[in-house]
């Protein structure tokens, strides 16, 4: 039985790796690319640095190892004697990796577990303690070095998991018979770098499972599509809502499945709420540029949404860089000296102080930005599935690895689950816009700083923002630290909220109330830093959500009214909500003409 199954899954193996070479010879894969090539050369020289800087405090490292090996030999004599319960390097808190019993119980899988995460934390301590190395070139290290012994973690392999190995027993092999098709549909589906299934991709449909809060497309334009959603009350509250999404994802983050949607939540509460739908860029989009999201954009949603109110005034809020382009629009606003056309502002997990940027900051350097810009310049657009996979491996075990065990190795089919779906549901950025991000912004930190940034013809100052505003971040967040958005924050002018959810980037901002899952702290001071503010600040049990809404309650009129018609005869429906930029798939490897024939396409 075992004998065939070997021979079936080597025949498989086969097939994946002669796929592979056809693919590399059509321009498919590729072996060495720009950022690969950058990104090599980076490595070597901080190791180089490392180790001259290693080589000049040779008593400290080795005490190093000596310490190391004193450890080791006790992790010896503990199996030796079966005592296995008192473990020499205990894992972290949150390392699911080794939960099956077996790794305490079995002398082996004991001492190889304590082996790995004893040479780990060894190898991480040694950087971090290494006196002479750059801070930046310890940052690297310290990131790209997790990665490679995260990736070499026994719990990834049969012969040292003994959950695996004994599951695979049992199975006859079936199980990996199972995850190399996934795997073969995995490559299919991914760009340069492996990106691995997180959820069933056949379970929802947009527009019908979730993103189906009724509504429908009152503008269109080469960059977004504006959605205003239909009333869910006899009455609605007087000032819009406008809410700029990422685009770097899709919006229906916010308007997952009904009891995870905050677009419904707020219209039940009886807001009147638009949203924008970026366009997912392909090669013809290769010139949109950062500044042409406020200009095409955002200020191209206000106008249609005071046009089809009648109101002068809206309320406004925006999600993660989304957020950083609509505080954009408002310091516009304010620099060609118009009207004040938002009332409110509200940022969801963004960044506005680029100095803080959190394990991203990694890859913010010269050398791989440089290599990133001449990918993009290549091929028009930064490839969505390349960044998705990228912001995994931001925590690889509990959003990369454990999906490649449960998937590849355990042949378990994906969960059905509409955030993975989201997360899978990759859009590309277009290369302008990509490389301002990572220049402009990430490693020149432009947005805060005097004529740092300039759109539509004018320089724009974020301390000229005079409206209110509502700042949301979540304390587990890896992708916008908490401390930056902070920062961020105190360089807005006007009356500021920070508010600090539980959670991370994703679940702690959807995070509908009647879960009565996260809370959230308060503080009505803003101190000097975000260290202090927390330290003074009230924990509060419920969703933030709460707490907003009844923020916004002051930037209405007292009385309710009417629901707003939609769209009126300047801008007419165009058609139901979803719309059609959202249904947009990624381009995999096509030139401009090709794009061009696509985009015409889809989006007729």
């Amino acid at each position: 039985m075992f004998q065939n199954f070997f021979s079936d899954y080597l025949i498989k193996l086969q097939e994946t790796n002669q796929q592979w070479w056809k693919d590399l010879e059509q321009g498919k894969a590729t072996i060495s690319t720009p950022l690969s090539e950058a990104m090599q050369e980076l490595t070597i020289e901080d190791a180089t640095q490392l180790i001259e800087s290693a080589s000049k405090q040779p008593a400290a490292m080795l005490d190093v190892q000596m310490k190391w090996w004193a450890q080791q030999l006790e992790i010896w004599q503990r199996v030796a004697l079966h005592n296995n319960r008192e473990q020499v390097v205990p894992k972290e808190s949150g390392d699911r990796r080794f939960e099956d019993q077996a790794w305490q119980d079995e002398a082996f899988y004991s001492f190889i577990k304590q082996s790995y995460l004893l040479f780990s934390k060894t190898y991480l301590d040694t950087i971090e303690n290494v006196e002479g190395l750059d801070a930046k070139a310890k940052e690297r290290l310290s990131f790209f070095s997790r990665q490679k012994l995260n990736a070499l973690s026994p719990s990834n392999f049969i012969a040292t998991n003994p959950e695996l190995l004994k599951l695979t027993l049992e199975q006859n092999g079936e199980n990996l018979l199972a995850g190399l098709t996934q795997f073969q549909q995995d490559i299919e589906a991914s760009s340069d770098v492996l990106k691995i299934r997180m959820t069933n991709t056949e379970a929802f449909q947009i527009g019908d499972h979730i993103a189906n809060t009724p509504g429908d497309v009152v503008y269109k334009n080469e960059l977004f599509e504006l959605i205003q959603y239909r009333p869910l009350t006899d009455k609605v509250k007087s000032t819009p809502l406008l809410i700029v999404p990422p685009f770097i994802n899709k919006y229906y983050i916010l308007d997952l499945r009904d009891k995870n949607s905050l677009v419904r939540w707020l219209v039940e509460q009886g807001h009147t709420v638009f949203m924008m739908s970026w366009r997912n860029p392909s090669a013809m989009q290769s010139h949109v540029e950062f500044g042409d999201y406020v200009t095409s954009g955002v200020v191209k949603a206000v106008t249609a949404i005071e046009s089809i109110t009648g109101k002068d005034q809206i309320n406004a809020a925006g999600y993660c860089i989304g957020g950083t382009v609509l505080a954009s629009t408002v310091a516009y606003y304010a620099a060609k000296r118009m009207k004040k056309r938002i009332k409110s502002a509200s940022f969801f997990t963004t960044l506005l102080d680029f100095s803080q940027p959190g394990e991203v900051g990694a890859y913010i350097n010269d050398t791989i930005i440089r290599a990133i810009e001449t990918q993009n310049n290549a091929l028009g657009y930064m490839d969505g599935r390349s960044l998705s996979v990228t912001f995994s491996l931001l925590r690889e075990n509990s959003l990369y690895w454990n999906y490649y065990i449960d998937n590849y190795l355990k042949g378990k089919a994906p969960v059905d689950f509409d955030l993975l779906y989201w997360n899978s549901d990759s859009t590309n950025v277009a290369a302008a816009t990509h490389n301002f991000l990572l220049r402009e912004l990430y490693l020149e930190n432009k947005l805060i700083k005097d004529k740092g940034v300039k759109i539509g013809g004018v320089w724009i100052d974020l301390n000229k923002i005079r409206i209110p505003s509502y700042f949301i971040s979540t304390k587990e967040d890896h992708i916008a630290l908490w401390q930056g958005t902070y920062r961020g924050a105190m360089q807005t002018g006007g009356n500021k909220t920070f508010v600090l959810g539980e959670s991370g980037h994703i679940a702690g901002i959807v995070n509908h109330p009647d879960k009565e899952k996260y809370g959230y702290w308060t503080n009505s001071s803003l101190e000097e830093s975000a260290e202090e503010w927390l330290a003074t600040s009230e924990h509060n049990n419920g969703s933030w959500w709460l707490h907003w809404n009844e923020w916004l309650e002051q930037f209405r009129d007292d009385e309710l009214q009417e629901p707003f018609p939609t769209g009126n005869q300047d801008y007419q429906t165009l058609g139901p909500a979803p719309g059609q930029y959202v249904l947009q798939t990624l381009p995999i490897n096509e030139d401009q003409e090709t794009a061009k024939t696509r985009d015409k396409e889809q989006t007729e």
